[in-house]
């Protein structure tokens, strides 16, 4: 997300993940932007959900006038949110997740926003790919998927090497950090 300048642009980014119908927050940019994307698992329907559902980004132009999730967006407009976009992830067994970005301004974004934003699910989707597969690897046995990427990756560190949560966590975040910096060195030219 540093390289579409976030910070700089104003905008919260977050990515929620469908857990047992539920939507959850697996990683946000901010405590702020965690906040905004916590709300969306108080409603029955919302972006998220609808771009994981359509496999298609949805956009939120100004949350204060969207009519197709009301209660959703006038929450998030209620923590200052005036434009949204959320782009669908599926990561694998059919997991899905859904990166969202906020902005205080209405219309706020724009095409080339849309592009980042695809571009960037498509990055992170890989790295949560990764994870997944670390998980197995050090030996979490998944026969459904019960708890979030994350959740199975900082269990299975504790288990295998004995770290505490907090240890497991800075690691996976460095190795994420890593993961990113790495694929953003290789071109997308010619990336559907």
């Amino acid at each position: 997300m540093d390289d579409a300048r976030g910070a700089a642009r104003d905008f919260q980014w977050a990515i929620a993940l469908l857990v047992r119908g539920e939507v959850r927050n697996l990683a946000s940019g901010s405590t702020k932007a965690r906040e905004i994307d916590g709300l969306q698992s108080l409603f029955a329907d919302g972006p998220a959900r609808a771009a994981m559902a359509s496999s298609e980004f949805v956009h939120i132009p100004d949350t204060a006038l969207d009519g197709r999730w009301p209660g959703s967006s006038a929450a998030v407009a209620g923590e200052g949110a005036g434009s949204v976009l959320c782009v669908p992830m599926i990561v694998e067994w059919d997991v899905r997740a859904a990166l969202t970005l906020y902005r205080s301004s209405t219309h706020a974004f724009t095409s080339e926003d849309v592009i980042r934003a695809v571009e960037a699910a498509r990055r992170i989707t890989k790295i949560c790919q990764l994870l997944l597969r670390l998980g197995l690897k050090v030996g979490a046995v998944i026969t459904q998927i019960p708890l979030s990427v994350i959740e199975l990756d900082v269990l299975s560190l504790i288990r295998e090497y004995g770290l505490t949560e907090e240890t497991a966590m800075q690691y996976l975040q460095a190795v994420v950090h890593h993961a990113a910096i790495s694929s953003m060195t290789v071109p997308t030219a010619g990336i559907a």
